[in-house]
């Protein structure tokens, strides 16, 4: 019985996609905004510009963007460089 429940489940989740409510805040890493669903786990896409979820047709339409340069390379931080030359990158 329990097959039925997951099969039935599975067929739901592909045309409705995540059926829970309970998602926590934005994140963005690597320049991929998501949601996570706290009942399934799934990650959903997120647009930071709208502010809400996005849907299928428009995760398709999206340019693939170059993550920011967040990370400061191994160059930059080398130890014969002083403390005070060192520069945050937010």
């Amino acid at each position: 019985m329990q097959w039925i429940q997951a099969f039935l489940g599975f067929i739901f989740d592909l045309f409705f996609g995540c059926r829970h409510d309970h998602l926590t805040r934005p994140f963005t890493l690597q320049a991929h905004s998501y949601k996570i669903c706290l009942d399934c786990g799934r990650e959903l896409p997120y647009s930071l510009t709208a502010m809400r979820l996005l849907r299928p047709w428009e995760i398709s339409r999206q340019p693939k963007e170059q993550p920011a340069e967040i990370l400061v390379t191994a160059t930059a931080l080398s130890v014969d460089k002083p403390y005070t030359d060192w520069k945050a990158v937010a």
